[in-house]
């Protein structure tokens, strides 16, 4: 059955959905009043009664396809939905039993894909959308800041927004190890918008513990290789510019290998991919790195770029290992398709840093987080993004080179927007930035 998500809520809205339900992690689950339907900023169902194993429980109800949708929906990093109290799901799609809220607390997941009514079929012929109405783009914001309050601004906003990340990575980290939280985020930052999902669902469906046991049996680099294109089909749709004969040579590979034989459905979108951002390729570029790592740990490999003195840190020489971290000695890989700086960036910020804070804390490592501190302080500005260039048409000449100078200022920026000006909301703005 294929429709929107907004039938979703007319499905909700009506109960079309039978008594007895039990939530992904096991938890029987009464709907005692389905909330009411929320049109402003926040979850979609506003102060639902739900009994979930006896307890009664009011507060929010946010209603996805996939469960999946929470996170590339960004609510992961809103506080708007961190009153929600269950998440329905059509689909569930996730990697844990439970999502995670901004706030870093679990909610439960209700799956209704077989659990609709009789009654489905004749609200669908009565379903139709509403017409979006956009708002007239306007800030008042960033015509009344000077150029020393909108640092400030954006530095205290970078700070909140890294905070997100490492609440949502603590959170993650209650059901996998450094290696394994490592991985998954390093897989999902490779997959782009495009195979985020699916190639998280490769980490999940090949954990590092199931890669050190394949390296404790003898597997080789090739080997590996072969395992992760030839079981997910990526072997059969590589950019026409890859040499034929690699990919006859891991073909022949996977036939005689034991470590791996089912087929995987990754459901992998290629359509109009760029070769540079092929999952293949993803893959490919940082094969070498992690096969490395199997002998030791993936994390504590990462953790040695960040043995050096806080008072004394050189960027420079930073970004220089970093990058030198990540580098592949493949010949069969052409430049072009080779991992870019601003790529290793991008993982730098959005992955590598919260991982090592939460390890950091942790262990009680203060000198650590100084050091990882100094590298976010002082990183240059990642690409720019379509919220970024978005942001910047409120802006003046100054107030762009400014968000532009470093990542902190950007995140800053990505944070004002995930929090007020997609839901509009100038008001909330003005009172918390004033």
């Amino acid at each position: 059955m294929h429709f929107k998500e907004k039938f979703l809520y007319h499905i909700w809205d009506a109960q079309h959905i039978v008594d007895k339900l039990k939530t992904i992690s096991g938890k029987e689950i009464k709907i005692m009043f389905q909330g009411r339907w929320n049109t402003d900023a926040g979850a979609d169902f506003k102060d639902a009664i739900i009994e979930i194993d006896g307890d009664v429980k009011r507060g929010d109800v946010e209603i996805h396809l996939k469960s999946y949708d929470w996170t590339s929906h960004n609510h992961n990093e809103d506080s708007n939905f961190n009153t929600v109290t269950l998440h329905v799901v059509y689909e569930h799609n996730g990697q844990y039993t439970h999502t995670i809220s901004e706030s870093g607390e679990k909610i439960e997941i209700l799956e209704i894909k077989d659990k609709l009514n009789k009654d489905i079929s004749k609200l669908l012929k009565q379903y139709a959308e509403k017409p979006f109405k956009g708002k007239e783009r306007s800030c008042k914001l960033f015509k009344n800041t000077d150029i020393v309050s909108m640092e400030k601004m954006l530095l205290k906003f970078g700070l909140e927004r890294f905070e997100k990340k490492i609440k949502r990575f603590t959170a993650e980290h209650y059901f996998a190890d450094f290696d394994q939280l490592l991985l998954q985020g390093l897989f999902e930052a490779l997959g782009y918008s495009k195979n985020k999902y699916q190639m998280l669902q490769l980490a999940l469906r090949f954990p590092f513990s199931k890669l050190k046991e394949f390296y404790r049996n003898g597997i080789t680099h090739d080997e590996l290789i072969a395992v992760w294109l030839c079981s997910t089909d990526l072997i059969n749709h590589l950019p026409s510019t890859f040499p034929t004969e690699l990919k006859t040579k891991w073909q022949q590979i996977y036939l005689k290998q034991d470590f791996q034989k089912e087929p995987i459905d990754a459901g992998w979108k290629l359509f109009r991919i760029r070769p540079v951002n092929h999952p293949a390729i993803r893959l490919l570029q940082v094969s070498e790195l992690i096969y490395k790592s199997l002998d030791t740990s993936l994390f504590n490999a990462i953790l040695r770029l960040f043995s050096f003195n806080a008072d004394k840190f050189n960027l420079k020489d930073f970004r220089k290992n970093l990058y030198a971290f990540f580098q592949s000695s493949f010949e069969f890989l052409p430049e072009r398709y080779t991992l870019g700086k601003t790529r290793i960036d991008t993982i730098l910020v959005n992955i590598i840093l919260p991982h090592v804070v939460i390890y950091a804390r942790e262990k009680e490592y203060i000198e650590l987080e100084k050091a990882i501190m100094q590298v976010y302080l002082k990183y240059p500005a990642l690409p720019s993004n379509f919220i970024t260039q978005y942001m910047e048409n409120f802006m003046d000449d100054i107030q762009k080179k400014i968000s532009k100078k470093k990542a902190i200022y950007q995140q800053g920026l990505l944070k004002l927007y995930y929090d007020n000006c997609r839901h509009h909301a100038c008001e909330v703005c003005e009172r918390e930035t004033g």
